[in-house]
C-alpha cells in the first residue's frame, strides 16, 4: 500500500505549499512555519519540541501577516503542561498490541471494507459526504460544500498531502487526510459517513495507516496532531480514541506568540467577551479557536480535563 511514490523533503514541501498559495516560511532544525486556519502560523512538524530562536516567532507573525505563531516546547518549571501531542514511534506496531475492542473492530473493518489510497479525483468526487457528516457530528458549522472545496481543492494536488480511503462497495465510508514529509507522517484529520460507521472504518483506517508508515515505510514518527484549543463536547471520546489506536498522549507546553499589534487586546475582558459571544454562536469555529488561543496566552489553558479523566 504505497501511498506516495516520492516523499518530499521539508524544503520541497514548503515549496509545494507556496505553489498552492499557502504561506510557508523557513524555520530552524528542519522545520517550517505554515499558515493554518484562524489567522495563525504553526511550526511543522507539529510534534517538534526544539527551541525557537529569539524573535523568530514575532518575525513570523509579521512576514506571514497572521495574528499568532504557535509552537510546542517541553514541559518545565516555566512552561506548565497545557496540551497533548499525540505520537506513535513503535516500529513493532501490531494489531495484537491494541485493546481487545480495537482488534475486534479492525478485523471487522478489514473484512467488510476495502482500504486503498485515494486519487485526487476520488477524493473530490466521493469525499464530501464523509466530511459533511463528521463536521456536523462534532457540532461545527462548516460542514458545507464550499468548505470542502476550499480545504481539499489544493490539498488534493499538493505534494506531501495524500489520502487513504475505506470503501464499502462504491461508497467512500471514510478517509484520512495525511501529510508525509521526510521520515515522518501526520494524520491531519479523519472523516466518516454516519450510515457506515457500524463497519468501523475509522478504526480500520487508523490501524492501516499507522502499520504502513511505521512497519512498512519505517517512518520515525507518526503524529495525530494536538489536543484542541477549543472547548469540545467530544474531547473525552477523541482522547480515548487516539490512545485506543496506539498513540501516546505526550504532555507539552503550547505557545502562542501574538502579533505585536494585538497585545493591547490581550486581557480578561476580551476573553470574557468572546465567551459571551460563544453563548449566541456556539458552532462558530473561528470564534472558538480565537477564544481558545486567548485562553492559552492568558495562562488559563491546562491539560484537557476530559483527557485527565480518561
Amino acid at each position: 500500500m504505497d501511498l506516495i511514490a516520492n516523499t518530499p523533503s521539508i524544503t520541497e514541501y514548503a515549496a509545494a505549499l507556496r505553489h498552492h498559495g499557502i504561506a510557508a516560511l523557513p524555520g530552524t532544525e528542519n522545520t517550517i512555519w505554515v499558515r493554518h486556519d484562524a489567522g495563525a502560523m504553526m511550526r511543522v512538524p507539529r510534534f517538534h519540541l526544539g527551541p525557537v530562536p529569539t524573535g523568530q516567532a514575532r518575525d513570523v507573525t509579521w512576514r506571514g501577516r497572521v495574528a499568532a505563531a504557535s509552537y510546542l516546547v517541553p514541559v518545565d518549571n516555566d512552561h506548565p503542561a497545557n496540551a497533548y501531542v499525540y505520537v506513535c514511534t513503535d516500529r513493532e506496531y501490531a494489531l495484537d498490541k491494541l485493546p481487545v475492542a480495537m482488534r475486534r473492530n479492525v478485523r471487522r473493518g478489514l473484512k467488510e471494507l476495502r482500504i486503498a489510497p485515494l486519487t485526487s479525483g476520488e477524493l473530490l468526487m466521493c469525499g464530501a459526504q464523509p466530511f459533511f457528516d463528521t463536521r456536523r457530528r462534532v457540532g461545527l458549522s462548516d460542514g458545507t460544500a464550499d468548505e470542502f472545496k476550499r480545504r481539499f481543492g489544493w490539498r488534493s494536488a499538493c505534494r506531501g498531502h495524500t489520502f487513504l480511503g475505506a470503501w464499502r462497495g462504491d461508497q467512500l465510508a471514510a478517509f484520512l487526510s495525511l501529510i508525509e514529509v521526510d521520515d515522518w507522517m501526520e494524520i491531519e484529520s479523519c472523516y466518516s459517513m454516519n450510515a457506515l460507521l457500524p463497519f468501523r472504518p475509522n478504526d480500520t483506517l487508523m490501524y492501516s495507516a499507522i502499520f504502513h508508515y511505521l512497519r512498512e515505510r519505517q517512518c520515525r514518527v507518526v503524529c495525530y496532531g494536538l489536543s484542541s484549543i477549543q472547548a469540545e463536547n467530544n474531547a473525552a471520546g477523541l482522547f480515548a480514541f487516539k490512545l485506543k489506536v496506539g498513540f501516546e498522549a505526550k504532555a507539552v507546553h503550547r505557545v502562542f506568540a501574538l502579533h505585536p499589534f494585538l497585545r493591547p487586546f490581550v486581557n480578561r475582558l476580551t476573553w470574557r467577551g468572546m465567551n459571551v459571544a460563544l453563548r449566541f454562536w456556539p458552532r462558530g469555529r473561528v470564534l472558538k479557536k480565537a477564544e481558545g488561543m486567548l485562553a492559552y496566552v492568558l495562562g488559563h489553558a491546562r491539560l484537557p480535563d476530559a483527557a485527565q479523566r480518561a
